[in-house]
């Protein structure tokens, strides 16, 4: 995995050896994002749809679906944790073909500056981790927004 943000986002990228359309339905396929994300999930992955995951008390997050296309792009808003409305930032994903895998390209924008590091720790140490191992075939070990609740103390 490696770490090309800059100030005010987190951009990342991830290969994943797995197909762009595996990939791409779990971060559209509301059983899917169960196996890797969150124990709650609602998403109308279709631009202007909800986009909405809950887990353990207290934690949320919520945005809208801004652009998808099948098995390339997925972009949503997103907010809820660490300080963010629902919706203040957006996260974007961008799947390539890469050899027999997929690159993932994450970029997480509109981030304020105190909130930068705790997203791009999120991402690194769990949502993309938990990501590469469902796509790939293992059971990641915990939900994403479990380790969220966890590092902000809920």
């Amino acid at each position: 995995m490696s770490d090309t943000g800059r100030s005010g986002d987190v951009r990342l990228e991830i290969r994943i050896g797995a197909t762009p359309e595996t990939v791409f339905a779990l971060l559209t396929d509301p059983i899917q994002m169960k196996s890797w994300l969150a124990e709650l999930v609602e998403a109308d992955s279709r631009p202007g749809g909800v986009f909405r995951i809950s887990g353990p008390p207290g934690v949320s997050i919520e945005g809208t679906y801004l652009e998808v296309i099948p098995n390339k792009k997925v972009v949503f808003t997103w907010g809820g944790v660490e300080g963010l409305k629902p919706g203040q930032s957006t996260v974007e994903f961008l799947l390539e073909l890469d050899g027999e895998g997929v690159l993932v390209r994450l970029r997480h924008y509109g981030l304020p500056k105190p909130t930068i590091e705790p997203h791009r720790r999120g991402w690194v140490y769990s949502g993309l981790v938990k990501l590469k191992d469902a796509a790939e075939g293992r059971t990641p070990t915990g939900l994403c927004l479990s380790d969220i609740a966890q590092q902000s103390g809920k």
